[in-house]
């Protein structure tokens, strides 16, 4: 296990089921602050990663990070029972479960130092950020409160897969303010939430399906600040154990206002369970192209890709039955189907198709069976699952209702162009509408 201040030159490897992890971090005290009171915690054994930003002062901004980082670790160590119960069976509730270990480790160190700094007045008032990733086989879980970050370099491209928990961006979010009107706010980087500042803090978690190559940095604003997405890009290019002195050297040659740390993790394939299923970048394209899913961002695709459920049909088996009421939408992860109409096959659908999306809308009773043309995985998103994310998600829901108004509205207009458009008939050249109507009526336009 590392320890803040612990600089970390060699390489160390975790095995974590299907991939193992590769580490390295580095926290600097920056050019302007006399005091450090980041803190980071790696523990590759248990694949956990935390760092921390801590606010409230010399003695207390210290203690506030490095006990969160450490409750954290004591939650996750005590609840390993969850964790290999998901290893053994890795469904989409025991992953759930798993999210809710670090989501309850983060609010009982919210507890922790809320309650000491009640009993002591020259702690009053302390707390921190924290980010925090936990790897478990193919996924991992990313607990967040705060402006401190988490990046994921994947295929090439950088993603922001935290939110700032800042008032000028929930000013933004509410349309109260402009982005340009937020930067000039001298509120710009008052925190909405820390842990620590209340009792009970509310906890972001996201749940990332992981693929061979994958590379995390975990860091506080005091890098954040002076990065953004294209300039991350180019340290992700270098030698793994170069990059966290390289980012801390760049964000103090950039005037190094605060404290400074960034922890690096990269990804690499021990097993590979099936060449067939497609990965994680081609399962975030197919759902970008989903017109429902038209206008989600990166984090919020991903929110609703760890909804889906992984399932197997043997050859000539049916996924779908004419007249169910199948609740569901699918995506052909491999193999290939035959869409069904009376026993007979009307169209077929391969690898990467989607099939059944107005299941999540409705329950009209399906129009077609589908049946596996030969064994096929598809990828099952189901109703119930979607709406609770939209629960807790409400930017997200009213970006899926835009989409489906979006596509009600261009189906609208076609039928209405359809309707108006009049039809020439080649024998006789004389215009045929597709209703009646009488030069008498009012509503005639000529």
């Amino acid at each position: 296990m590392r320890y803040k201040g612990s600089r970390q030159n060699r390489k160390d490897l975790s095995y974590l089921g299907l991939m193992k992890a590769s580490s390295y971090a580095l926290t600097d005290p920056g050019n302007q602050r006399p005091v450090n009171e980041d803190y980071y915690l790696i523990n590759e054994e248990l694949g956990l990663f935390v760092v921390c930003d801590g606010v409230g002062g010399h003695v207390a901004g210290n203690l506030a990070s490095e006990m969160c980082a450490r409750t954290i670790h004591q939650f996750v160590s005590d609840n390993q029972n969850l964790i290999k119960k998901y290893k053994q069976d890795r469904s989409l509730k025991n992953r759930a479960v798993v999210a809710g270990v670090l989501q309850k480790a983060i609010q009982s160190a919210s507890e922790k130092i809320y309650k000491m700094a009640e009993v002591d007045v020259l702690k009053r008032g302390m707390c921190t950020t924290t980010v925090a990733l936990l790897l478990i086989d193919d996924f991992a879980i990313i607990g967040h409160v705060g402006d401190s970050r988490v990046y994921l370099s994947r295929a090439g491209q950088v993603h922001q897969l935290t939110e700032d928990h800042k008032f000028s961006v929930e000013m933004v979010k509410k349309g109260i303010l402009t982005a340009e009107e937020a930067a000039r706010s001298p509120h710009g980087n008052v925190l909405s939430r820390a842990v620590g500042i209340q009792e009970v803090i509310e906890v972001d978690t996201l749940q990332v399906e992981l693929m061979a190559g994958d590379t995390f940095l975990l860091c506080t604003d005091g890098l954040a600040d002076y990065v953004d997405r294209n300039t991350l890009k180019k340290f992700f290019d270098d030698d793994l154990p170069k990059i966290p002195e390289q980012l801390v050297n760049h964000a103090k040659k950039l005037g190094g206002r605060d404290n400074i740390t960034a922890a690096i993790i990269r990804l690499e394939e021990v097993t590979q369970e099936n060449d067939e299923i497609m990965n994680v970048v081609r399962k975030t394209e197919i759902l970008g192209k989903i017109p429902i899913f038209r206008y989600l961002n990166y984090q919020e695709i991903t929110k609703v890709l760890a909804l889906a459920n992984l399932k197997q049909y043997p050859q000539n088996s049916h996924i779908v039955y004419e007249g169910s009421n199948s609740e569901a939408m699918f995506i052909i992860a491999s193999g290939s189907v035959a869409i069904q109409k009376a026993n007979k096959t009307i169209a077929e659908k391969k690898k990467g198709e989607v099939f059944g999306e107005m299941g999540l809308f409705d329950h009209a009773p399906r129009s077609a069976s589908i049946l596996a043309k030969e064994a096929t995985t598809v990828l099952v998103f189901h109703r119930n699952e979607l709406l609770a994310l939209l629960r807790k998600e409400p930017q997200l829901a009213v970006k899926l209702l835009w989409a489906l108004i979006h596509e009600l509205n261009k189906l609208l207009r076609l039928a209405t162009e359809n309707l108006a458009t009049p039809k020439v008939s080649q024998q006789t050249d004389v215009l045929e509408l597709p209703f009646s109507v009488s030069k008498d009526d009012p509503t005639w336009r000529s």
